[in-house]
């Protein structure tokens, strides 16, 4: 009688369902940590962009005020308030009958003498610097996470002294001529610094010390011991910039949309059918 040699042929060896789950989880693992990385390289981009942006507005409202070699901040009467920070200032009677009736006139002073002085005009000058800085307050005190100020290896006004970070980044960028933008990442936080170019207005008081105005050399807010030796379009200080960074867990839940939810659901029903399918007892073979 003859014999059925198919049922006699050696079966394939086929990967238990168990031996399968190892390489599987590693997989899925490989894809996680590869798609966080990759959302943490996106949240470095888009904040180091962000920080870029933050470091033109403080470049462009200095070249924006240069190009008037500064502003003057008007008030109106001897008793309005001071505008912040000057350099000089410089009052004007409203009129030539107004000048010869304030002349020698005493604050306390009542009738025409009174009403004259409460029409000086009087008008103080801010150099492109002091806007910049004064910008960069504002925008402090409106509660705004980023920031912005303007350093340099040596400073008039002391508030200014650079800080390890950017003596760091002044150090890298003077060892690169090249590179124009140094930042780093620490503390949650981007550190972002670029070099400021000096402008023509700058020269005014950068220069040198014997060529500064004495207002400058007579002024105690200006007494850091440095802040000369600038050259018209050569760089001459750093615009540093702060910017917060996002954490990638709440840069993905923050901005998951519909269609990324539905994606990853459609995935999740995918794995949990995979896995149904190769835990699933096999049939036994007659």
């Amino acid at each position: 009688m003859p014999t059925n040699t198919k049922n006699n042929l050696p079966k394939p060896a086929t990967a238990s369902p168990a031996r399968l789950l190892a390489p599987l989880a590693l997989l899925i693992g490989a894809l996680g940590a590869g798609g966080w990385w990759a959302t943490e390289s996106l949240v470095v981009s888009h904040t180091v962009q962000e920080s870029r942006t933050m470091a033109d507005l403080a470049d462009n409202v200095g070249r924006w005020a240069s190009q008037y070699g500064g502003l003057h901040a008007r008030t109106v009467g001897v008793d309005a308030k001071y505008p912040g920070n000057f350099l000089t200032s410089a009052t004007f009677a409203f009129s030539a009958a107004d000048g010869a009736l304030v002349q020698g006139t005493k604050l306390t002073d009542t009738g025409a003498e009174a009403a004259a002085m409460k029409r000086v005009e009087t008008y103080y000058w801010k150099n492109p610097a002091l806007i910049q800085r004064e910008v960069a307050d504002v925008i402090a005190a409106s509660g705004t996470p980023s920031r912005y100020r303007l350093t340099a290896r040596t400073v008039m006004n002391k508030n200014n002294a650079p800080n390890a970070f950017e003596i760091e980044a002044l150090d890298a960028l003077q060892a690169d001529p090249d590179k124009n933008e140094y930042w780093v990442v620490k503390g949650g936080q981007m550190l972002y610094a670029r070099p400021l170019v000096a402008q023509k207005s700058c020269l005014r008081c950068h220069t040198s010390l014997d060529k500064t105005p004495e207002f400058i050399r007579t002024n105690a807010m200006f007494n850091g011991g440095g802040g000369f030796g600038y050259v018209e379009g050569k760089p001459s200080a750093l615009i540093s910039v702060t910017v917060p960074l996002m954490s990638p867990k709440r840069a993905l839940t923050a901005n998951a949309t519909p269609q990324m939810w539905a994606a990853l659901g459609v995935g999740a029903l995918a794995l949990v059918w995979l896995l149904a399918a190769m835990l699933r007892p096999k049939p036994p073979t007659a």
